[in-house]
């Protein structure tokens, strides 16, 4: 099937290549997996499909597909207005499933070359050809569609039962694995098994098993990433609890273990991918390949060079409605357009602010679209939508890895809630464990809200213990600033020439002057901020020869 066929039901004009619905209100968006169960149940009008039909078609063996299935007719009678008793459009057949009972039509105008069809004729042939055509088509948009074991759009990830070791450990292992099951079944790239799929020769990418044991009065969760071709173990970590988890103790563990989990296992994916031909990789890993993923080595989006986005190009070539590359490549030209010296600044934010629109309209219930255009709102310095945006992902996915960290971030940068964004973002520190790659980044973050408050020890201190870890530009700039404002001129020169190694014509007193009011996204703080790094300006050109 091409990506502009449609159909019509009722009154309702369906696009499934736009993943919108329009009706006599406009057009709705819809998910992608909900246009599938819509489209397969077109492709049978009439006909009885049972929840075990759609969720095999639709959702394969991913785990939580039968909650998903019931949330998925829910909205599309809320969209349809099929409130009515007896139902209007999808009928729900007791104990056995569902059907489509609005008429069902292809939309397939003519051109104006088509030679007339003889009228009589031409209607008998088009009642047959309809259901022929519409069968084929949406069959076909299935087919390209459907769920695969390889994870067509992501990585096909096993959750494993959780062992239970030694009694009265406090939480109970068989809960804890479908817990972290369906946070991990939120992550866009991510599609779920549970136990019982078999992990030889069905495509799986990697493999999750873990364990539960007393620590104390507390619990010990030990978490291990495996790959499941071979077993070797490619990452484990503990989750302590010493004085146990209190009420909203299980949701918190459940989140920490899901967002590290995820994030690692992108990073895994990142390294793999890196190894194929670019020409052989899918739109998926074109994006991922341009994604900065917290924990690795590489510099969170290098300066502008002409081909610095052929990744998001190149998806967007092979795809041209993948949202995550609309949405990647907005993030990424707005990042340069803030921060690359003689840029064409208006024009980049131009076609950032276009590809970011697409991608809000193709995809505005994916979470990793979402995040990726907070960021774009970050870089643009608008703090509202960035804020926004930041609560829709965690609406979506409530155990995304960075979004939480963000929020702090972003609330508090260079505004009136600094101390309270501080604040935030010291405590989530504190939760993460030492090793958990997204610890540099919530340092970072933590440092930079501290230097819009004049706070220039803490600054320091926190992007120094960030820049321990991995050495990035964000971090470098805080420090440097920092160590300037306490009077630390050698420490500052150091750390601005280690800085601008990896970002070659970093101009500080051009960044106080043209990019600190997007960078502190209009707060009230702005002026403090640019006097620091006009002074760390001023500093460097006073430096011995």
């Amino acid at each position: 099937m091409t990506r502009d066929a449609r159909f019509t039901i009722g009154d309702f004009r369906v696009d499934p290549a736009r993943n919108v619905v329009a009706g006599p209100d406009g057009e709705m968006p819809l998910e992608p997996k909900i246009m599938d169960v819509l489209c397969l149940l077109a492709q049978h009008p009439g006909e009885v499909l049972t929840r075990e039909t759609i969720i095999d078609e639709v959702w394969g063996r991913a785990f939580g597909a039968d909650e998903s299935l019931t949330r998925a007719i829910s909205r599309l009678r809320k969209l349809f207005g099929d409130a009515r008793t007896p139902a209007q459009v999808i009928e729900t057949i007791s104990k056995r499933g569902y059907r489509l009972i609005a008429p069902v039509s292809l939309d397939s105008p003519t051109t104006p070359d088509e030679p007339a069809i003889p009228k009589r004729a031409g209607r008998r042939w088009l009642l047959l050809l309809v259901p022929i055509l519409l069968g084929l088509t949406v069959g076909a948009f299935l087919y390209l569609h459907r769920p695969s074991a390889a994870g067509a759009e992501g990585l096909s990830v096993l959750v494993q039962p959780f062992e239970t070791l030694g009694p009265n450990s406090g939480v109970a292992a068989h809960a804890l694995t479908d817990q972290i099951a369906v946070a991990l079944s939120r992550a866009s790239l991510l599609h779920v098994r549970k136990s019982g799929a078999d992990a030889e020769g069905n495509g799986l990418a990697y493999a999750i098993r873990g364990s539960v044991q007393p620590l104390g009065s507390g619990v010990r969760v030990t978490v291990e990433i495996t790959d499941p071709r071979s077993g070797e173990s490619l990452w484990g970590g503990n989750f302590d609890r010493p004085q146990g988890l209190g009420p909203a103790g299980e949701d918190e563990l459940v989140s920490a273990i899901a967002g590290e989990i995820d994030n690692r296992l992108l990073g895994f994916a990142k390294t793999a991918i890196k190894r194929k031909p670019p020409l052989e990789m899918r739109p998926w890993e074109l994006i991922l390949l341009a994604t900065w993923v917290p924990g690795s080595d590489e510099v969170f989006l290098r300066p502008h060079t002409a081909n610095a986005t052929w990744p998001q190009r190149r998806a967007l070539a092979l795809d041209p409605d993948y949202a995550p590359a609309h949405a990647s490549l907005a993030q990424a030209l707005a990042y340069y357009a803030l921060f690359t010296r003689d840029a064409p600044v208006e024009q980049m934010r131009r076609e950032a602010a276009h590809h970011a629109r697409l991608a809000k309209a193709l995809a505005p219930f994916d979470a990793g679209v979402l995040y990726s255009l907070s960021s774009y709102y970050r870089m643009v310095g608008d703090r509202p939508a960035a804020e926004a945006m930041l609560h829709r992902v965690l609406a979506v996915q409530p155990d995304h890895p960075v979004a939480r960290i963000d929020l702090a971030f972003v609330d508090g940068l260079c505004s009136a809630r600094g101390a309270a964004g501080a604040a935030a973002l010291g405590k989530a520190v504190d939760q993460l464990s030492p090793d958990n790659p997204v610890r540099p980044v919530a340092l970072s973050h933590l440092a930079d809200v501290e230097l819009g408050r004049g706070e220039f020890a803490a600054a320091a201190d926190a992007a120094a213990r960030s820049h321990d870890i991995v050495h990035q530009t964000w971090s470098g700039m805080s420090l440097a600033a920092a160590l300037a404002e306490q009077g630390r001129d050698a420490d500052a020169r150091r750390i601005s020439r280690e800085t601008k190694v990896e970002w070659p014509g970093l101009d500080w007193t051009r960044f106080a002057t043209t990019m600190v009011p997007a960078w502190c996204l209009g707060g009230a703080d702005q002026a403090r901020v640019a006097g620091t790094f006009r002074k760390l300006g001023a500093l460097e050109a006073a430096r011995p020869r």
